[in-house]
């Protein structure tokens, strides 16, 4: 026969087996929530990353554009003072 103390102790392990059981799908539950949480973060950060590169390659491609432009717009100035030097030493060549 058992002792009161072993009764009490069986049904204390039973009570907290029961409850570690309860505590380990809770657990689990949250994990899985998680896991979906990540794969959503995961997923919006992949569409900000596509995003960002859709606004900034047209921005890149039209700065590349604008330092051409200034390029050229450097070259016909550097090409006008060329052909207004040489036309200076022409007229100073004539007199």
């Amino acid at each position: 026969m058992l002792t009161l103390s072993q009764v009490i102790l069986v049904i204390v392990v039973t009570i907290l087996s029961i409850l570690l059981i309860i505590f380990s799908i809770y657990i689990f539950r949250i994990l899985e929530e998680l896991k979906k949480t990540l794969q959503k973060t995961n997923s919006i950060m992949d569409d900000m990353k596509r995003i960002t590169k859709s606004v900034a390659d047209p921005i890149e491609h039209a700065s590349e554009f604008i330092s051409g432009l200034k390029k050229g717009a450097k070259l016909v100035e550097l090409a006008g003072e060329l052909v207004s030097k040489k036309q200076e030493h022409d007229r100073r060549r004539k007199e």
